[in-house]
Formats: C-alpha cells, structure tokens, sequence
C-alpha cells in the first residue's frame, strides 16, 4: 500500500462513525482503532526533538469544560522538534493555527508530521520528547480558541 493511500484510508477512518477497521490489500493489512472513553489526568511534561511528513491529528476527548486531550491517531514515536537541532514545534502557552504542525510521530521509520485541526492553544504536553505512544495516547492538552 501506497502512504498516500494509507494516510487517506487513516484521514477516513478518523471522520468516520467507526471504533475499528481492518483492511487487506495485495497481501498487505491494516487494522485501525479509534480509543474507548479514557479518563484522563493531564502531566506536563518536558521536551526535545526529530523530522517530518504529515498528517492531521483529530482525535480528542473532553477533559475540562474548557480544554480537551489530543491524543495519538497511531502507534509511533513522539517527537517534539522537525530535527534533534530544531526549535520544538510548540510550548505550553503557545497559540497555533489550524494546519500548523504540533508534533511527529515515527512510525515504521515514516514519519508522520501532524497538524492542528482547529485554532488552539497548547496547555499541556503530556509525552516527553522521544518516547513511544499507543494507539490513543494522551499528547496534548489543548483549548480551543
């Protein structure tokens, strides 16, 4: 399979209604899952850095009444920075636009820039820089604005 048809199939399950996905072509096979409910309890946590691609990150879930938890659309490799000598993507307090980039994560040695689906602003980072994430994982705790 083509990234270009992976990050598409990936983009479609995330606007879709579905909790699971499992797809096979030509002998090759992915299985997508979106996270149940996951009460979660924000930790800030430091930073550093790594390279790109992209992608959108969408998947979030309510934590306060005024901010919510982007969490990790796959399983990979969190970076914080585009390269180990670049500035981190964001910090705490930062305000980011829609389409800018938030994070990477690596993913079978691709890695996947992810954006911002919406106009936000960064309250909390909840990975320390290269660390692996599941499926689902809490990254960052956002308000919208």
């Amino acid at each position: 399979m083509e990234l270009k048809e992976l990050y598409a199939l990936m983009e479609r399950f995330e606007k879709s209604g579905l909790s699971e996905l499992s797809y096979k072509k030509d002998g090759e096979e992915v299985c997508l899952k979106k996270p149940g409910p996951v009460p979660s309890m924000p930790a800030h946590v430091p930073s550093a850095h790594a390279g790109p691609s992209e992608h959108r990150v969408e998947t979030q879930t309510h934590v306060a009444s005024d901010t919510e938890i982007i969490r990790a659309p796959l399983v990979g490799t969190f970076y914080r920075a585009a390269a180990p000598d670049s500035p981190p993507f964001v910090e705490v307090g930062d305000t980011v636009r829609k389409g800018k980039p938030l994070c990477i994560l690596e993913a079978m040695k691709l890695m996947n820039e992810f954006q911002a689906e919406f106009d936000l602003e960064i309250v909390a980072i909840l990975v320390d820089n290269s660390k692996m994430v599941e499926f689902g994982a809490p990254l960052f705790e956002v308000r919208r604005i």
